[in-house]
């Protein structure tokens, strides 16, 4: 008789590895497989993505079927000591399995990588509660966990005209005052990553945050070009609002959105955010994915304005080292940044912003 194994290895097939997160219920579009060569790519942060495979026959690892995932990154920074992170720059991804011992051992694989590689911290970005307490391989590991996160979706599966109605008279008509404003908007593609950028990058220095790389759009489009989308807002022809949209499954995400200050008089952000919606309503979805915020910030009250739908998200942090849990928060706020010339803050802020994992 044939014995069924499960084994833990790391992952060469990306196509058997998104058929995998097709089918789960959990699955983000971050668990994606080409996020590994974007953020290689684009910061160098090293993948280490870990998937469980379950056959009948030697050499049951290169022809077994998946039974769950977890993506890693060795996350190295100047300031810090390097980490594992599932996965950086975004809201959550973490492990999808079949079962809870599959899970543990996903789990288990990754503590082992960490002692490996003399990495001190593993964190995970997910959203729901840890079920790993019982593991002997966190015996002498700390621990501890941020809730500060939510993810905010807002439902949708209507006409672009039902869903306007469902809105308060007060959100309705400061939608309405953005276009007698004269605000206009376009969807598009890479052809829109200038504009977009420009916006973008002068919203985070006037916030005080370094920017991203362009480069990390453009590679975005280079795996994604089918499912990803910008959306541009003009006044009189020039960019004052911006989003990127991501499609995955029956919804589409915007981990990234930006608006001028200079132009906000004119309701730029919510007419921004009505045409986003309006394309996902044109598209089919069921779900605009508004993105994480912290509870009760400025962008977590314009949010639920909206009326979305609110998750908590669990960001676990596991310690080899005692000491690190003590180790300062990162930020995105650095407050001398907010006077650099546009030039300069565009220069310095990718290679700042590879180091800071939010």
């Amino acid at each position: 008789m044939s014995i069924v194994k499960t084994a833990v290895i790391k992952a060469d097939n990306a196509a058997a590895w998104d058929d995998y997160i097709q089918t789960h219920a959990e699955a983000h579009y971050c668990h994606l497989f080409d996020w590994s060569h974007v953020i290689e790519e684009v910061y160098q942060h090293k993948p280490f993505y870990l998937m469980a495979v379950t056959g009948q026959s030697a050499g049951f690892e290169k022809n077994g079927t998946i039974c769950g995932i977890f993506p890693l990154f060795e996350f190295k920074a100047l300031t810090r000591k390097a980490r594992f992170i599932s996965i950086p720059f975004f809201d959550q991804a973490g492990i999808l399995a079949k079962n809870h011992d599959t899970a543990s051992m996903l789990f288990a694989k990754a503590i082992g990588l960490l002692r490996t590689r003399g990495t001190p911290t593993l964190e995970i970005r997910q959203a729901a509660p840890s079920v790993f307490s019982e593991l002997p391989e966190l015996i002498n590991l700390g621990s501890s966990v941020s809730t500060m996160k939510v993810s905010l979706k807002l439902k949708l599966g209507m006409a672009q005209e039902e869903m306007m109605n469902r809105f308060k008279s007060k959100l309705r008509s400061q939608i309405k005052k953005g276009m007698k404003n004269g605000l206009k908007s376009c969807i598009g593609k890479q052809e829109l990553i200038d504009p977009f950028y420009d916006v973008f990058s002068r919203n985070m220095r006037d916030l005080g945050s370094p920017v991203h790389s362009k480069k990390l759009f453009k590679t975005i489009f280079k795996y994604f070009h089918r499912d990803a989308f910008i959306c541009i807002v003009t006044y009189q022809s020039q960019p004052v609002a911006a989003g990127f949209l991501f499609r995955f499954k029956n919804e589409i995400s915007n981990p990234w959105a930006s608006s001028l200050q200079k132009f906000r008089h004119l309701n730029t952000n919510l007419f921004l955010y009505w045409e986003m919606i309006r394309f996902a309503c044109s598209l089919g979805l069921d779900y605009f994915d508004m993105g994480r915020s912290s509870s009760g910030a400025s962008t977590y009250l314009f949010k639920k304005q909206w009326n979305p739908e609110e998750k908590q998200l669990y960001w676990y942090h596991w310690y080899t080292d005692e000491k690190q849990i003590e180790e300062r928060p990162e930020s995105l706020y650095i407050r001398p940044w907010k006077k650099l010339p546009m030039f300069a803050a565009n220069l310095l802020g990718p290679p700042v912003r590879r180091n800071i994992s939010l």
